[in-house]
């Protein structure tokens, strides 16, 4: 009698977990489905007060959208993306006991990461869909340095300099369909609007050499309004 409860509770327990398996396996095809991405190169342009102390920047951005219709009127996307606003590099003893026979260089990098998430409203038929974006996010600064032996090995990597501040986006471009089989692909083209809040940064010469290997900061502070120009491709279903 208990064998045959014990195994009627398993065969249930078993079939509960086959349909929830199931039922996941149901959803996370849905959303596969009306996934969609986009990587694109990527400009930026500083604005206002902003653009005094920093100047066009270069690099790359990817975008996840969730379709949340059919079509793909309404969807959900996050943006995240990476550019390079100033490097610089010099000459450096190793100690001031050894004097200059043993140098290494010394690299430094200054970058900005903008991030956001929001609605996307697109026009999902044509030769030509435009859409328009619109989200929160935020744009990390840093600013690193790294040590490099004659060889090129890289010694050390520390960071000189690290702020985030708060931003608003809106935006909007256009798709352009290139091909229509299984996976679709469309070229992107877009620019959005990042009204960003108040940040600390480095800028190229803000780092100062002192003697006995002591830097000094300079850093600069301001709004970090920006825009971004984008152009890449769209990759889905």
């Amino acid at each position: 009698m208990l064998n045959s409860i014990s195994s009627r509770a398993f065969v249930l327990v078993a079939s509960l977990a086959a349909s929830a398996s199931a039922q996941d396996s149901t959803m996370l095809s849905k959303i596969a489905h009306r996934s969609s991405a986009s990587v694109s190169m990527i400009q930026s342009r500083p604005q206002g007060a902003f653009r005094q102390n920093v100047g066009l920047a270069y690099g790359a951005s990817g975008a996840y959208l969730l379709r949340l219709d059919a079509e793909g009127v309404w969807s959900i996307r996050a943006d995240l993306g990476v550019v390079s606003y100033g490097a610089e590099s010099r000459k450096a003893a190793l100690s001031s006991s050894a004097g200059d026979r043993i140098q290494f260089d010394v690299s430094t990098n200054h970058f900005i990461i903008p991030m956001s998430i929001g609605p996307q409203l697109m026009w999902p038929t044509g030769v030509v869909r435009p859409y328009v974006n619109a989200g929160i996010g935020a744009q990390v600064f840093e600013t690193d340095s790294h040590v490099e032996a004659a060889n090129g090995e890289s010694l050390t990597i520390m960071s000189d300099q690290s702020d985030v501040a708060s931003s608003l986006v809106v935006g909007g471009g256009i798709y352009m369909p290139v091909y229509n089989g299984k996976t679709k692909i469309s070229l992107d083209f877009g620019v959005q609007y990042l009204n960003g809040g108040n940040a600390q940064y480095q800028t190229s010469g803000s780092v100062i050499d002192l003697p006995n290997a002591q830097i000094k900061l300079n850093p600069s502070r301001s709004v970090t309004h920006m825009m971004i120009v984008r152009f890449g491709a769209r990759i889905g279903l």
